[in-house]
Order: structure tokens, then sequence, then C-alpha cells
């Protein structure tokens, strides 16, 4: 029996991330997951303990899924120690967590699987970059980049346009946490160029767990795959997630994958697979996987 702290409960139903949450939950459900709630933070409920005031003991201790966004890590943490003291046992720990979600923790473990990227940690830094990588370079925060404003948010041509960006990624503490990437651009096999003029790669989203691959998806929500999966590109995909999901160590982690223009695939990132939006991956494949995994409790 898996046991699924979720934040559903919680969110606006009617968002697209309220609906995909929503719909992993039904799905965990129907695959005979236990399902708890758990508030979005501590503002009301105070403490760990008390968010999980609903959850009962288990004796013998049972594997846990959180379905919700993005924690601090002190929340992770917080949550990860007051679930095993009830005998749930999150399917990542803590150091797990940090490690697949912060850019900074995840990228020296990935090594030539992914672009050369620069971890920065103030503004006094940024001249280094065009030392190192030179321009254009992309930037992100180290757990998300700005994306949602197009492509001028998020590539930088010259010390300017990096000082921009760099300063409104660090005023956006749940991007950034505190430090800012500086990548490597890396030109992708295009799809198509959305109305913010940020180009639609050929990219996937892998979920992976103890070196099995569980489901994957083209990553675009609002776009296909125009080129479709030759079984060469599935077998890349596959042995590039397996061994990103190797070399970084978490148990159950999405791992993002993308076609250059020459052919080859890479890691573009990694992140915790219980806080990973599903992208094209079907949620009942999904699911189904998870649920019947036997997961160390």
């Amino acid at each position: 029996m898996v046991v699924v702290l979720s934040e559903d409960s919680f969110v606006d139903p009617n968002t697209i991330n309220g609906r995909e949450l929503r719909a992993t939950v039904e799905a965990a459900r129907m695959f005979g997951c236990r399902i708890y709630p758990i508030p979005v933070d501590f503002e009301i409920c105070e403490t760990a303990e008390n968010a999980l005031a609903y959850l009962p003991p288990f004796d013998p201790p049972v594997p846990g899924i959180w379905a919700g966004y993005i924690p601090a890590a002190e929340r992770y943490r917080a949550i990860y120690d007051a679930a095993a003291a009830k005998g749930v046992r999150l399917i990542n720990t803590p150091a797990e967590y940090q490690t697949a979600m912060e850019f900074d923790k995840f990228y020296p473990l990935l090594g030539d699987l992914t672009p050369d990227s620069i971890v920065l940690s103030s503004i006094d830094e940024f001249p280094t970059v065009e030392a190192r990588l030179g321009f254009p370079v992309f930037v992100k925060g180290t757990i998300k980049s700005n994306k949602d404003q197009g492509w001028a948010a998020c590539v930088a041509h010259d010390s300017g346009e990096l000082e921009a960006i760099g300063r409104n990624l660090l005023s956006r503490e749940r991007r950034s946490r505190g430090k800012i990437i500086a990548r490597r651009l890396v030109s992708f096999r295009a799809i198509d160029i959305d109305k913010q003029s940020f180009p639609i790669g050929r990219e996937y989203r892998v979920f992976v767990h103890g070196g099995d691959v569980l489901a994957y998806g083209f990553y675009w929500d609002e776009y296909r795959d125009t080129f479709g999966l030759g079984p060469a590109d599935e077998a890349a995909i596959k042995t590039l997630s397996i061994e990103a999901a190797r070399r970084v160590g978490t148990p159950f982690i999405a791992v993002d994958i993308g076609q250059l223009e020459d052919g080859r695939w890479i890691v573009i990132e990694v992140s915790d697979g219980q806080f990973a939006g599903l992208s094209h991956v079907t949620t009942l494949e999904l699911w189904s996987k998870l649920s019947s995994l036997s997961i160390k409790a």
C-alpha cells in the first residue's frame, strides 16, 4: 500500500495546475493508494505535526508520496519527519529531494550529460559568465526559470541583460533560492515558437524510479511532437534518463531530455518526481506503476 499526502483539497481546481493535481490524486485513489490531505503551508496549522493530524499511525511502516507543489527544503524535511513518526516514509529523503530539485546540487553529478553551466550566488560574480561561457546564455534560478514570461526573460545577450534577469530571479526566492544559473545556450530541434517567442523544442519528461522508466511524454503541454518518436529516439531517451537518475541518486526523479539540432539527445535538468508536472505523461500509466512499486519504507 502507498500513502499519498495530497494538497489537492487546498488548491483551486479551476487552474491548470489544480486540475492536474486533482487528476493525479484521483488516479492514485483508483489504483488503491490511501489519500490524506495536507495543507499547502503552515500558516493555519502552524506545525508539520498539525498538518498531518488526520494521518493515522502505520505499523509496520508504509511508503508515501507527496502530491503537491514544490515546498521549501525546510518544509519538506518537517513533513518528512512528521510522516515518518507516524510510520509513513516518503519516497525521497530530504537530502534526495534537495539534490533533485536544486540545480547547484544535481549539476555536478550530471557532468557531460548536460550543457556547461555556472552557479552564481551574487551579482558580483556575474562578470565570470562572459569569460567562461560567452553570450548569449540561458539564465534561471536554481529551481525555476522565468519561462512563463517569454524568451527575453530567460536569455541574456550581454552583461546588462544578465544583470537584469539575475536581479529579477534573486527577488523571487521560490525560483532562485538565492542562486542564479547561467547556462551555455544550445539549440534544440524546433517544433514551433510560442506567442512570447519561446522556441518549442523537441523535449520530453521522463519519470524514473529505482533505475526503471515508469512513463514519459512530450514536455510542452499545448504542443505535440510532430516528428514522432522512432525506436532509436525512444532508446536514447530511456538510456539517457536512466543514466541521469543513476548519477543523481534520487529514487523517484523526473528527467527532462531534449534533442539538439544535430540529432543528439541531452539532459536539460532533473527534479523530484513528486513535484514535477505531468506534461503529456499519462496519469493512469504513471500511477499504475507507482502504486505497485515495492518502495522501501
